[in-house]
């Protein structure tokens, strides 16, 4: 089977069988040792502020042979903690073949140490496809310019992805060195530490220790203000306990510098297309979305038989074009999606029902309506996915549970959302009259404590 592996310096995103993985872009090179995020306990990005020194998270970025700091594992330059990262991955997923979707800013000279080290960590690389043109070719309409951003650990790069004769392809790109998920991080922390000294006289980047615990309350900040407006951040040093809040607006303009930047950069685009790569999803970014042109998207893969593509020599072919999808109507923009936020689901829980989860015939009557009133133009005006703790899912395998009196949304192949619906064990907060979901809704329950929120993922 022929899996995708979507690469940033932030995360590589893996799309294997209908799964999708995600593997941060650090590496701890920790005494003999290099450790990457690969389900360890030991994660490179929880030692990342207490131990700067033994981190390296520009090799993706970078992919060359420049030179890294000497060290005990022996890692010479950003290639070998390449080919580390992809030997650990294949070993854990079990990879064999593999299409490659590489960023724009890729020259030749990248792509050709790249496939070296690939075939160094026996995989078989059956294709090679531009990361812009694989995001946006079955999104867009024919004979228009869009921009594409790629939003990464330490740069954004910018496509303008040309669309014409029925195709999507790459043109010119520009990088912006000063926008990246790293300095957003960094803009969160200052602004955390300003409403620390001023509320509890306490300056949490003082110390290593209190810094990664900040830095680790990140995603878990995202998550709050995506569902109540208003977070709160706890701290433990010395055995006492420091606190602070920040709410939505002062969120939104720690990051508005980065928006602002896109914002300007895409005015002469009709429409412009913002990938987080697993990151930030939305969190703080809406005037994005409000601005009207620009959408806020996950990276999703294309096709892999378009992917896959090799000249009759065997070669591999970069491709930076790809065949246009159905063209579709013009959409609105996405909602507010997914925060920066690993979420906690249980696996155990019980449906909002109280019973153990069970299939029914009137719950698949439910979904197979929904699909089917999903299909042709009208789906772009309508309900797609649940937002509910930073976790997205398609309503239509959608199933909520509760766990500790909390609304918890899982995956599955019947979800039961309509039934919940429309036996009032659910309703909608802002039209509590209503059972038919519209975007934008929030959905509530008096068995469990959370708010979902309806949304169109295209």
């Amino acid at each position: 089977m022929v899996d995708a592996l979507h690469i940033n310096d932030n995360n590589l995103i893996l799309d294997s069988a209908g799964q999708r993985a995600v593997s941060q872009g650090y590496a701890w090179l920790n005494g003999d040792q290099v450790l990457f995020d690969l389900g360890g306990t030991d994660s490179p990005v929880s030692h990342c502020r207490l131990a700067p020194q033994q981190i390296n998270n520009r090799y993706w970025q970078q992919c060359e042979q420049s030179a890294i700091p000497a060290n005990g594992a022996g890692m010479r330059h950003a290639a070998d903690l390449v080919w580390q990262h992809l030997n650990q991955l294949r070993e854990q997923k079990n990879l064999t073949e593999l299409v490659l979707v590489v960023p724009s800013h890729y020259r030749e000279s990248n792509l050709q140490l790249l496939l070296g080290i690939a075939k160094a960590s026996q995989l078989q690389i059956k294709g090679l496809v531009n990361k812009a043109v694989v995001a946006l070719h079955n999104r867009v309409q024919a004979d228009d310019e869009h921009w594409h951003f790629d939003v990464q650990l330490h740069q954004t790069v910018c496509s303008r992805i040309k669309v014409a004769n029925g195709f999507v392809s790459l043109g010119e790109i520009e990088v912006l060195s000063d926008v990246g998920i790293h300095l957003m991080q960094e803009a969160l922390l200052k602004g955390l530490q300003n409403n620390f000294i001023q509320n509890d006289r306490f300056d949490p980047l003082h110390d290593a220790a209190t810094e990664q615990q900040l830095f680790d309350q990140l995603p878990n900040v995202a998550m709050q203000l995506a569902d109540s407006g208003k977070a709160s951040v706890s701290l433990q040093h010395h055995n006492r306990l420091h606190n602070t809040t920040l709410d939505s607006k002062e969120w939104q303009a720690l990051l508005t510098p980065f928006s602002d930047r896109l914002l300007n950069l895409s005015g002469s685009a009709k429409r412009s297309y913002v990938d987080f790569n697993a990151a930030f999803g939305t969190a703080g970014l809406d005037s994005l979305a409000q601005a009207g042109f620009i959408q806020i998207h996950e990276t999703h893969s294309a096709s892999l038989s378009d992917m896959a593509q090799a000249q009759n020599s065997g070669s591999i072919v970069y491709r930076t074009d790809l065949p246009l999808a159905k063209p579709l109507a013009p959409s609105k923009p996405l909602a507010p999606s997914k925060p920066l936020a690993r979420s906690k689901s249980s696996t155990n829980g019980k449906d909002i029902t109280g019973n153990t989860r069970a299939d029914g015939s009137k719950q698949k009557d439910h979904q197979a309506n929904r699909a089917a009133s999903q299909t042709g133009d009208t789906a772009l005006q309508q309900a797609t996915h649940l937002l509910c703790g930073g976790k997205a899912m398609p309503i239509i395998n959608a199933r909520l549970t509760t766990d500790n009196g909390v609304l918890v949304l899982q995956q599955s192949s019947s979800g039961n959302i309509d039934e919940l619906l429309s036996s009032g064990r659910l309703f909608i907060l802002n039209d509590e009259g209503r059972t038919q979901l519209k975007i934008n809704d929030r959905i509530g329950s008096n068995l469990a404590d959370g708010v979902l929120t309806v949304i169109q993922v295209l």
